[in-house]
């Protein structure tokens, strides 16, 4: 950071810069586990949890992706996926189609739906919307796959950081005008220890 617009307040103060970057860091972790986990789990590698739905998310899709995590865990734990990808479950999980493809409607869901725009629970499983991460506010690139949504089981693995967020704050007096630099730094990893207990729907457009 150019040192003299920093104490100019032309970039903000340095606070809200750190804070900033600590929020990226959270933004790194949540791409980088969402884009492993999209990834590994194909047609495939995976093929008894793995759909490829070819079109909008669909209650049969998600349906038989609940019961297959519902049946090698103890249950789903939730199921995670940019909102865009989980929009349309505000269209179908409003009611509910029997086998003989009755429809039946859901009061409760539909005022949930009415009121916030958005439906928390499907078929007894929590819905997490992440909000799309782009890399920086020039090239504007989105982080998270839009066209894949996950079904995750309780007890699956685990994430992992060794320590807290370490940080090097310094200045460069050298070039004109003088630099402020901030680096943070924090090691991370990733256990997946059930890898049955987690079911990609993938192909989402």
């Amino acid at each position: 950071m150019n040192l003299w617009e920093l104490e100019s307040g032309e970039l903000g103060t340095v606070e809200s810069i750190k804070s900033e970057m600590q929020a990226k860091l959270r933004d790194e972790y949540l791409a980088r586990v969402f884009l492993a986990l999209t990834s590994i789990w194909t047609a495939i590698n995976t093929p008894s949890n793995y759909t490829s739905v070819g079109g909008s998310l669909t209650a049969t899709a998600l349906k038989n992706a609940i019961d297959r995590i519902n049946q090698t865990t103890s249950g789903v734990k939730a199921v995670v996926g940019t909102r865009a990808a989980l929009t349309p479950i505000t269209t179908f999980g409003a009611g509910w189609a029997d086998a003989t493809a009755v429809s039946h409607a859901v009061p409760e869901n539909i005022s949930e739906i009415m009121s916030t725009g958005w439906l928390g629970k499907y078929y007894g499983a929590p819905i997490i919307a992440l909000d799309q991460v782009y890399d920086n506010p020039e090239d504007y690139n989105a982080l998270l796959p839009t066209d894949k949504v996950l079904v995750i089981g309780e007890k699956v693995g685990e994430f992992i950081t060794y320590g807290e967020v370490r940080s090097k704050d310094y200045q460069d007096m050298r070039p004109t005008p003088p630099q402020q630099y901030f680096e943070i730094w924090q090691q991370y990893s990733m256990i997946i220890d059930r890898a049955d207990g987690i079911f990609v729907l993938g192909n989402i457009s």
